[in-house]
């Protein structure tokens, strides 16, 4: 599914990080400055020019959209945009409308319109994705409502409200087959029923992935390639790894950036060596003379790299971990070290409380469901005489994850220590085949270094996951 948004305001930027994973989107801004600075927590296009102008739209997939939303500040430019998009046969358009004086000239045109005064992004996901419904916030912001049509697939279809039962949503009432039903414990959820959920604010993504189910998508959430750095020829083992990563996700093709002279004792020609290595997977290679760190980089800006591969055959420097992690949370890009201990049948996390979209949590789970692998939570609590008065909530952390689970239809075990949890992971990790960790670009200085331990100290290979 393809939606073309013109604007690059606030409300594009919410609407996008509330709609399912399923839209390829695209922003087109005249402003280059606006559109520079337009960031999301997914993969976007970026159009800079006129959207009045058909050129400008081709460039956006207008032949390809499935709808096109208008968010400019002028009704001249909206409707001329929407109606470009309804000469190329776009059935879901659909504006902000500025003066309320132009709604009948957005009618005209069959478009569906939102005031300003609205809750503009959820307006908008409503038109998008119908089987959803939003309502508007309620107790001061910290809760809302939302109405979701249970399909055929849908993890909770088949079972009773008790068997998913949370501490941050609660099922109001059903509409099914034109009866409204009163809920209760025992009450089976059924395919084409209307659920109403009241949840804190916060909850969404996962209230909606619980209910709705989302096929996996790892790594298209950050990019569709996979990058894999190789300083010298024992770094060839690490490919095979690649290889198997790129097999057992989402992504479609592998960018080998490697040195002009990594083969010289190599008695066979390079290509032949990665054909045997890789197969049939779909490859480029990319040669270089300058650091391999840099070349990332510059790939990282040009190209769509969903995770970076880092091969870790000998002892890495804690430097190079350092700026590996930097340039990771910079450029939003995962980073796998490898370390050969693929196939990935044992997945490791650190219970944490990251549980936006595109954090360790939802991946660590996503990941699992689609190698058919466990999942092993390590719940570290410091020292009782360390903690604080503010310690605490980890039970509704497990109860998350339960939820999880449950969604993804994956084993999970929680194992509770108390200590360094830096230290006591990377000592468990022996146990694992993939130890997914995360952080955020507000992590505090205690977590970042626990991050760096876990990458230098691991015994398996150890994704990292910018959230």
């Amino acid at each position: 599914m393809k939606v073309i948004i013109v604007g690059a305001h606030p409300e594009a930027k919410e609407l996008i990080n509330r709609i399912s994973s399923g839209w390829n989107i695209s922003v087109v801004d005249i402003d280059q400055e606006i559109l520079r600075n337009f960031s999301t927590n997914r993969q976007i296009e970026k159009i800079q020019g006129d959207a009045t102008s058909n050129l400008v739209l081709k460039k956006a997939g207008i032949e390809q959209a499935n709808a096109v939303i208008t968010l400019t500040k002028n009704d001249e430019i909206n409707l001329e945009v929407l109606k470009l998009a309804k000469q190329n046969n776009i059935l879901r358009i659909s504006s902000i409308v500025n003066d309320v004086s132009n709604i009948e000239e957005y009618k005209k045109i069959e478009a569906e319109v939102v005031e300003p005064s609205t809750l503009v992004a959820r307006r908008f996901e409503y038109i998008l994705e119908p089987r959803r419904v939003v309502s508007q916030a309620f107790a001061g912001g910290r809760a809302e409502a939302i109405e979701i049509e249970i399909s055929a697939d849908s993890p909770v279809r088949g079972k009773k409200l008790k068997e998913i039962g949370s501490d941050y949503f609660i099922v109001g009432a059903l509409l099914r087959k034109g009866t409204v039903v009163i809920p209760h414990g025992d009450t089976e959820i059924e395919t084409g029923d209307l659920v109403t959920i009241v949840l804190q604010s916060g909850a969404f993504a996962n209230v909606i992935n619980l209910f709705s189910g989302s096929e996996s998508r790892f790594p298209l959430e950050f990019g569709k390639d996979i990058a894999v750095s190789l300083e010298n020829e024992n770094n060839l083992k690490n490919l095979s790894e690649s290889e198997y990563f790129v097999r057992n996700t989402k992504a479609s093709s592998i960018k080998i950036v490697s040195k002009p002279d990594i083969f010289d004792n190599n008695v066979e020609p390079a290509e032949d060596t990665f054909k045997a290595i890789l197969k049939d997977q779909e490859y480029e290679l990319l040669s270089t003379s300058k650091s391999s760190v840099k070349t990332i980089e510059s790939l990282i800006s040009e190209s769509s790299i969903g995770t970076w591969i880092v091969p870790v055959v000998d002892n890495i420097s804690k430097s190079k971990v350092k700026n590996i992690l930097n340039l990771s949370l910079k450029n939003q890009v995962p980073v796998l070290f490898s370390r050969l201990s693929y196939p990935y049948n044992q997945i490791g996390i650190l219970v944490n409380d990251n549980f936006d979209t595109k954090s360790s949590n939802p991946i660590a789970f996503d990941l699992a469901a689609s190698l058919n692998a466990n999942l092993f939570g390590l719940n570290i609590s410091q020292p009782k005489f360390l903690q604080s008065e503010h310690d605490g909530g980890g039970n509704s952390i497990i109860e998350k994850l339960q939820d999880l689970a449950l969604s993804h239809e994956v084993q999970l075990d929680i194992e509770n220590a108390e200590g360094n949890e830096a230290k006591i992971f990377s000592e468990k990790s022996q146990d694992f085949d993939l130890s997914v960790i995360g952080s955020t670009s507000s992590a505090t200085w205690q977590e970042r270094k626990t991050v760096e331990y876990i990458v230098l100290n691991s015994k398996s290979s150890v994704l990292y996951i910018p959230g």
